[in-house]
């Protein structure tokens, strides 16, 4: 709020507004949604320079230099990002009060509420990226599972989470007053999370075709069963821990097709890895279901019940979707009902045990307190 002055005239006091005495908070608070819709598309075009960037290593052989295409769009997109959150930073310092003369003390106030760990994300962004240089310099260019686990991509990686939710943070910091459609910038924010999540475990894809084709004889067909599971309850992991902080933050306040954004976005951007198309329309149904539950029970920390179905409802009706469209296509497979019959079911169990992490009893509560507030 706007600092006040009273003055004294004709034995009243009357109250005038000093424009110049700008707080801290009025400064912090100055994007608003418009900050985070800008934020959440430049994001996008980060992400989407990732995956293109995976799509010519899964596609194209024989990449052996960091000076490629896609590489120029993928730090290109962060170039621009950086760009333009430096300038509304600078801004921000242009803006700051004049008593506040030590530059250590008016950039926190300068940056947008939500994105301090946003701006810390574009500075380890770009040391991991020149460190990126270095480390191919030293070892070589890395491939297929290598490129995944590569320190200075998984820097890079958590950059750009960092960066990401900074939509996320600000809503949260909006406490009460981040309801239905100002949400989708928050939304967006954890389904490009969970897309980055995905891409860096490429090495146990949920959208693989487990299950589709013949089996394998003798050892084979059982650790081929074995990756299978591993590795859709990996995904069903990463997934109940988004849908599940989601819920628990907004809950019944989520505008209609939030699951749907988050399951049919990140299966999109997976398609141009891996494949899996087929799976799209199940996807999407299982996405509506999952929103007309949330519509229906309108859970929350206080409803906790409503909470845990939700929690075990979507990576249930998700993993469930994969089967009945193989099944739908009529492709054959190869697993017996045990397994394919079973596995939603642990994967809903797997949301169901993170739900008690996330609200262990009437008293938890989502907060509103500022995101960015230091431990």
């Amino acid at each position: 709020m706007r600092g006040l002055i009273r003055k004294e005239y004709s034995g009243r006091h009357i109250r005038e507004p000093l424009a110049q005495a700008t707080t801290p908070d009025d400064l912090r608070s100055r994007g608003g949604l418009g900050f985070d819709w800008i934020m959440t598309v430049l994001s996008a075009f980060m992400v989407g320079g990732l995956y293109i960037d995976g799509w010519a290593h899964n596609h194209l052989p024989d990449i052996e230099s960091f000076l490629t295409p896609w590489h120029a769009i993928f730090y290109g997109s962060f170039a621009l990002l950086a760009i333009i959150f430096a300038w509304y930073v600078v801004a921000g310092l242009s803006t700051t009060r004049p008593e506040r003369s030590n530059l250590f003390d008016r950039w926190p106030a300068a940056i947008l509420a939500g994105y301090g760990w946003s701006a810390i994300g574009v500075a380890l962004f770009a040391l991991a990226g020149a460190g990126d240089i270095f480390w191919h310099m030293r070892f070589g260019i890395e491939h297929d599972t290598e490129a995944l686990l590569s320190p200075t991509h998984l820097g890079l990686a958590t950059g750009m989470a960092l960066i990401m939710l900074g939509p996320f943070r600000a809503a949260v910091a909006r406490g009460a007053s981040a309801t239905g459609a100002a949400l989708w910038p928050a939304v967006l924010s954890l389904t490009l999370l969970y897309s980055g999540l995905t891409f860096i475990t490429q090495f146990a894809p949920a959208m693989a075709a487990w299950g589709v084709g013949a089996m394998p004889r003798g050892d084979l067909a059982e650790l081929r069963i074995d990756r299978s599971v591993t590795a859709q309850l990996l995904d069903a992991a990463l997934l109940s821990g988004v849908v599940v902080l989601l819920v628990r933050q907004w809950g019944a306040r989520l505008p209609f097709g939030a699951i749907i954004a988050l399951l049919l976005g990140n299966s999109l951007l997976m398609e141009t890895q891996q494949g899996g198309s087929e799976q799209l329309l199940g996807i999407v149904l299982a996405g509506l279901a999952s929103d007309a539950l949330v519509w229906w029970l309108r859970p929350s920390a206080q409803r906790i019940a409503q909470f845990r179905w939700v929690a075990f409802a979507v990576p249930f009706l998700y993993f469930a979707a994969h089967y009945v469209t193989y099944a739908v296509h009529g492709y054959p497979i190869c697993y017996k009902i045990h397994i394919w019959a079973g596995l939603p079911v642990i994967a809903g169990l797997v949301g169901l045990l993170l739900s008690f992490l996330a609200v262990t009893g009437p008293r938890s509560s989502p907060s509103g307190a500022p995101a960015d507030t230091p431990a």
